[in-house]
C-alpha cells in the first residue's frame, strides 16, 4: 500500500490579495485605472460594469492614480 502524503498548507487568499495590493507599484496602479477609465468610456459596457469600474476608480485614487513619470 502507498503511504499517504500530507496535504500542502492552504494559502491565506485574503491576506495574499491586501499584500499584492500593497506592494503595487504606481505604474501598476496607474495601469489599473486606465483600464478603469477605458471602461468608462465604452459604450458596449454595461451601466454595471460602468459602476464597478467607477467605484474601483475611486478606491485606487481618482484622477491621482494616473503615474507620470515627470512628477516622481
Amino acid at each position: 500500500m502507498p503511504e499517504l502524503r500530507e496535504n500542502p498548507k492552504q494559502r491565506d487568499v485574503v491576506g495574499d490579495a491586501a499584500q499584492e495590493n500593497a506592494l503595487q507599484a504606481p505604474e501598476e496602479i496607474s495601469n489599473q485605472a486606465r483600464g478603469h477609465k477605458a471602461n468608462l468610456s465604452n459604450p458596449n459596457t454595461s451601466e454595471e460594469s460602468k459602476e464597478n469600474s467607477r467605484q474601483k476608480l475611486e478606491e485606487l485614487g481618482g484622477e491621482n492614480a494616473f503615474f507620470s513619470k515627470d512628477s516622481k
